[in-house]
């Protein structure tokens, strides 16, 4: 019985020392694996992060440029209402309207302006207006200029005059 308890106490004594030869760490390989799928992750999600702020440039510029385009078709359908159809005219290459002789609304370059000074919309690729006799009406049709990877799109409106 002597030798047992003689013999546990040795087994006892190995355990609750610390042995550092035994102790295995990362070796270079792991390490370098580690650091290659790491790269490999935050590339990931860094092309995710420009993909959206890409997409939130793309989106936030066409709801300006809508928001843009039907303030302008608003304002210009409030001034042909004020007027008698009689009294507007529209330019032989229909980019040109005319109140009472007077230009009132043209597009020079790619811009749209309001009595030849005040600049209404910008980036437009054509504005063309058309008058019907029949029913006294006009048709105003604005066209975007394709920019940041856009369709060009086109807002249009009819107007009707009463008398």
């Amino acid at each position: 019985m002597h030798k047992w308890k003689r013999g546990y106490h040795s087994v006892q004594q190995n355990r609750t020392k610390i042995n550092l030869r035994n102790e295995s760490g990362m070796t270079l390989i792991e390490l370098l694996a580690s650091i290659a799928l790491l790269s490999v992750v935050l590339a990931l999600a860094g092309a995710v992060n420009m993909f959206g702020q890409r997409q939130y440039m793309t989106q936030s510029y066409s709801a300006s440029q809508s928001n843009n385009y039907a303030y302008t078709l608003s304002v210009i359908s409030r001034e042909i209402r004020k007027h008698p159809y009689a009294s507007i005219t529209v330019s032989e290459l229909g980019d040109t309207l005319l109140i009472d002789k007077v230009e009132f609304f043209s597009k020079k370059g790619s811009q749209l302006f309001k009595n030849g000074n005040q600049i209404l919309a910008e980036d437009v690729g054509s504005f063309v207006v058309s008058s019907d006799s029949e029913t006294e009406s006009i048709k105003i049709l604005l066209k975007s200029i394709s920019e940041k990877n856009n369709q060009p799109k086109e807002y249009q409106t009819t107007i009707y005059l009463r008398e």
